[in-house]
């Protein structure tokens, strides 16, 4: 899988490993400088500065990318909320045209359904939990199906048609739900952006040393917002785990309605 080490899926270990990297790169780079301040090495000393500046260029242009890919399946994985919950509230109306044999057993699945989206969300940073309650979703779509497909042989009629249409949507949407949990940052990306982010720490922290001074911005509020930052983001793909959640309101005005 393309994801992070089984460690780091957890967005606050992630972050304070994060924090505790980022603040002892800073320490380092500070104990270079210091060095070449000691050494009065001006050569270098001069060289810093601009390599501070294309650095945390280069890290912001990182930051700004990798938060432009979470926020566009954070927003993804929002709309497809509502594209589920619009797909099973057609399935249940058109259910209602379904012979009479049909409507009550496909109505009482569809409900079921809608139970087991929602409560299966609530639980879905329990992988264990998660997949049982994808499997009662599989389940509860393949009987869904058989309903259908008898419904379309009993009655070959355009209306049992758009019913199967539908139904096909939500089974669709499901799966893209699924897709869109699964697709998540590349590991790659998130080790560039690390790296970079300690080269900033450390470039920064060695300018303060080389200059002789310490200084808490560069050793110590640099490296926690770039934490903050950072932890953001993690946040925005794993909705599951942190302040940042994806609402499954759609889904539950819908069960109620279901009622």
């Amino acid at each position: 899988m393309n994801d992070l080490p089984g460690v780091l899926t957890n967005q606050w270990i992630f972050s304070l490993a994060v924090a505790a990297v980022l603040l002892g790169v800073s320490e380092l780079g500070y104990r270079i400088g210091l060095r070449l301040f000691t050494a009065k090495d001006e050569a270098r000393r001069s060289q810093i500065s601009g390599v501070q500046g294309a650095v945390l260029g280069l890290l912001g242009l990182l930051v700004g990318f990798t938060f432009s890919m979470a926020l566009s399946r954070y927003e993804q994985r929002r709309d497809l909320v509502l594209k589920e919950a619009n797909a099973i509230g057609t399935t249940w109306l058109r259910a209602g045209l379904l012979p009479e044999a049909y409507r009550a057993p496909v109505k009482d699945l569809l409900r079921r359904f809608v139970d087991v989206r929602v409560e299966t969300q609530k639980v879905a940073e329990d992988p264990a939990r998660l997949a049982e309650g994808l499997r009662k979703s599989a389940e509860i779509e393949n009987a869904l199906w058989q309903h259908a497909e008898a419904a379309a042989k009993v009655a070959p009629t355009p209306i049992t048609a758009t019913f199967i249409v539908t139904l096909n949507e939500m089974i669709d949407t499901d799966a893209e739900r699924l897709s869109a949990g699964r697709n998540i940052i590349p590991s790659g990306v998130w080790l560039l952006l690390l790296v970079v982010a300690g080269c900033g720490c450390l470039i920064s922290a060695c300018g303060s040393g080389a200059q002789g001074v310490r200084s808490g911005l560069t050793d110590v509020f640099l490296p926690l917002l770039i934490s903050v930052v950072i932890m953001l983001v993690f946040d925005l793909t794993h909705p599951h785990q942190g302040f940042i959640s994806i609402s499954q309101q759609p889904l539950i005005d819908l069960k109620e309605s279901l009622k």
